[in-house]
Parts: C-alpha cells; structure tokens; sequence
C-alpha cells in the first residue's frame, strides 16, 4: 500500500524506518517546520525531515495547516495516512478531502490516557502496565476506533525514556501487522469503551517543579515522568537543579534516619538529612518520608552522580531544597 506518513518527533522516526522496510512504501512525509533549540537558538533539521532525506522520500513541512497545504494534499496518492507524534491536532476539513484511511499509533491502552501526555501521565499514577494502540484518526482527539492493542510491564526504574523505548519496541511491528492485515482486508476496527474513558493533559512549567510536600512516591514518580528532559526539578541556595533519578526509602529506613537526625519538625521537608558520599542524598518529605537522589544536573552544569554532586557543590545535611 501506498502511506502517507505524519510525524515530527524523534520517536517517529524509527516507525517512519520500519514502514520504509516493509512491504509498503511511503509517498510522503508531513512534518513540522525547522525550529531554533539549544543555547544559541540556532535553527536545527526537523529530526523526521532529516530522515526523510536519507531514505529520499518526498517531504512537507507545515506550521499549521493552511490552504497551500491542502491544495498539495489533494494532489498526493496515498491509501493509508500514518500518524506517529505529529504534535497537531487534524481540522475535521482534512478528513473530507480523501477517503484513504488513517492510523494513529499512540501509547497507551485506550481509552485510558487520550490526549498529549499518555507516557508521562502513566509514570505520574504509577501504573505497573503500559501499552500501544493502533487506532483510526477522527476529528475527536484519540477517539477513533481501536485497531489493535499490545501490553508491557512497567517497572519501578522506568522512566519516561524507557518508556517511549518499550513503545517503539512493541509499537514497530504492530504497525505493520496492522497495515498488512489491513491491505488484505482481514481486520475490523472496534470502538473504544467511552464509559472508561480518561484523559491525559498538556504540561505546565509549573508543574515540573518537585514539592517536598508531596509523598515519597510521588516524587519519585514525578521524577520518572519527566526524566531525562525536560526534568523534574528543584532548587538549592537558588540553583535548579534537576533530579534525574530517585528512589523512595522503605518506612524502616526512614524512621530510622529521621530519629536520627532529630530535626524540627516543622522545617523537614525538603531538608537533606543525609549528605554521604556512599550513602547518597537523603531528602525528607511529607508523611515521614524519605527520597534518596541518585542522578541530578545542575543548572549549567552536567548529569552527575549524588557522590559527585556532594563532592563538587559541597552539599551538606541540613541544608534544604525547594
């Protein structure tokens, strides 16, 4: 079959490689348009453009979606579009102008988790399953029927890095089960539970910010969310620092430092009551709770371990984060 492929992201690539490699071939890519990152701002290739160009496919870029656009999209052949991070949301215009069918891959078990953040908001909850699911395009976001569906474990050191990992691993070949079945017409859609449904939400700067406040897993989870970027922080004598990975202390441990430290009350969290190179960075939290640090970066500086960052920054117990 002929595929029109929908991507801008760095976990779009390797579906756009796979789909390359299959029995199918891609007609175009749609991508977003070049964009400044990095301390210079300085305008980088779109990562899936980049990839396009290797592998000689045709390509558009868009900022958002215009009538020149819809003018060349009419003229494109294609049988099945394939949305991979698109990072667009689709005028219901679009839809009428082909009758091609259209697959989104997204990760997570829907109906749970529609919406912009499906990985980081299943690392927030806790969740001990993940998933994919191929699901048609509809005007409503992530509301079209459902395709097929695989399951992963999520383990207690998974991050949101690992995550889309597990997803392109499971995702790749599902896809492709998916648009063959489809060519040979042996599968049906089926609608999703919109009694069960739930959503994901957009993320504000705000919310990367650790609460000392919050419970042990609950930072930890929220470290897991965001690693390694954008990345949880906090701060410490007014420098941010992001926490890249952590871990909650059983109750045992905690007690036992907090018994030992003997600290007031009323200023504990967020105060380092451990500070030991081979012990780590110890941080209390609310409920008696204790979160060890394990990797961090320093605002303009590099990832490093808890010992280096004792050892360079000088960090002692007693002192506190925000």
């Amino acid at each position: 079959m002929k595929i029109l492929f929908f991507g801008s992201s760095e976990i779009s690539v390797p579906f756009l490689e796979e789909i390359y490699k299959s029995r199918h071939s891609i007609t175009s890519v749609v991508t977003t348009i070049d964009k400044p990152a990095g301390r210079g701002r300085r305008t980088t290739l779109n990562i899936v453009k980049k990839k396009a160009i290797e592998l000689g496919i045709d390509f558009i870029q868009i900022e958002k979606f215009e009538d020149n656009f819809f003018d060349n999209f009419v003229k494109l052949e294609f049988d099945v579009a394939v949305v991979v991070s698109f990072g667009k949301i689709f005028p219901e215009k679009i839809f009428k102008l082909t009758s091609a069918r259209w697959l989104n891959v997204h990760p997570s078990l829907l109906p749970t988790y529609r919406g912009p953040t499906p990985i980081i908001s299943a690392l927030l909850n806790g969740d001990k399953v993940g998933g994919v699911s191929i699901i048609e395009v509809v005007y409503e976001v992530d509301a079209g029927r459902i395709y097929a569906q695989v399951k992963f474990g999520v383990e207690e050191d998974d991050n949101k890095d690992s995550l889309e990992q597990k997803v392109v691993k499971f995702g790749k070949p599902l896809l492709i089960a998916v648009l063959d079945l489809i060519e040979d017409k042996n599968i049906n859609p089926y609608p999703q539970d919109e009694e069960n449904v739930v959503y994901s939400y957009k993320i504000a700067k705000e919310d990367l910010k650790i609460s000392w406040n919050s419970s042990a897993v609950e930072i930890v989870n929220k470290v897991r969310a965001f690693s390694s970027k954008p990345g949880a922080y906090c701060l410490w004598k007014g420098l941010r620092i992001k926490v890249l990975k952590a871990s909650a202390l059983n109750e045992t441990l905690s007690s036992a430092y907090l018994d030992r430290s003997k600290i007031d009350e009323s200023k504990k969290n967020g105060l380092v009551v451990e500070a030991d190179k081979k012990t780590g960075i110890l941080v209390s939290c609310n409920k008696n709770e204790m979160v060890k640090i394990e990797r961090l970066k320093p605002q303009g500086g590099k990832v490093m371990s808890a010992a280096d960052f004792i050892n360079g920054y000088r960090l002692k117990a007693g002192e506190s984060f925000e």
